[in-house]
């Protein structure tokens, strides 16, 4: 049986606390510091009309006065699929648990309950997220909804941001 002497007790517990410390740091601070970091890279790319990676996003979302697209970046054969803004009976925007952040979706509805799901790690989520209100008259702005869907965290936070009667009741006055 091999014997250990106080000095290799000691740098042996050392060492196992530099571990557990190293892993803190990066866990808690490098890594989320690296997320910040790359989220204002995108936003910026974004907003100078830099086209998406598939090195940065999986999937984008294009949009028009008619409607929206959703491309998958890394897998070229897949067909984008999309919705005509004129099928959209409701939005709801919730919040999904991904154990240690939360991710901002928004699930555009069709009469029959089929619809598109979207999330905000898909490229152009914050000008769809500008838009919206004008191509759904009556969805409530981003500002108006994302709090309520935000906090608290790691809570789904369901909320209903467009529903089309409400839209016609808008476009004719009544509301």
């Amino acid at each position: 049986m091999a014997r250990y002497d106080l000095l290799s007790i000691v740098v042996l517990y050392a060492l196992v606390i530099a571990g557990v410390v190293l892993f803190f740091v990066h866990r808690y601070w490098y890594e989320p510091r690296q997320s910040r970091l790359s989220a204002e890279r995108l936003r910026r790319e974004e907003a100078a009309g830099v086209p998406p990676s598939a090195r940065d996003y999986e999937y984008a979302i294009n949009f028009d006065a008619d409607g929206f697209t959703v491309t998958n970046l890394r897998r070229k054969k897949v067909s984008p699929f999309g919705m005509r803004w004129a099928e959209i009976c409701r939005a709801t925007a919730f919040k999904r648990d991904e154990f240690t952040v939360d991710c901002i979706c928004l699930f555009l509805a069709r009469a029959d309950g089929s619809g598109v799901e979207l999330n905000e790690d898909m490229a152009s989520w914050n000008m769809l997220m500008e838009a919206l209100p004008q191509c759904l008259a009556g969805c409530r702005s981003w500002s108006e909804w994302f709090s309520v869907v935000a906090f608290p965290p790691f809570a789904t936070n369901e909320t209903e941001i467009y529903a089309q009667g409400s839209a016609e009741a808008v476009r004719s006055g009544s509301a």
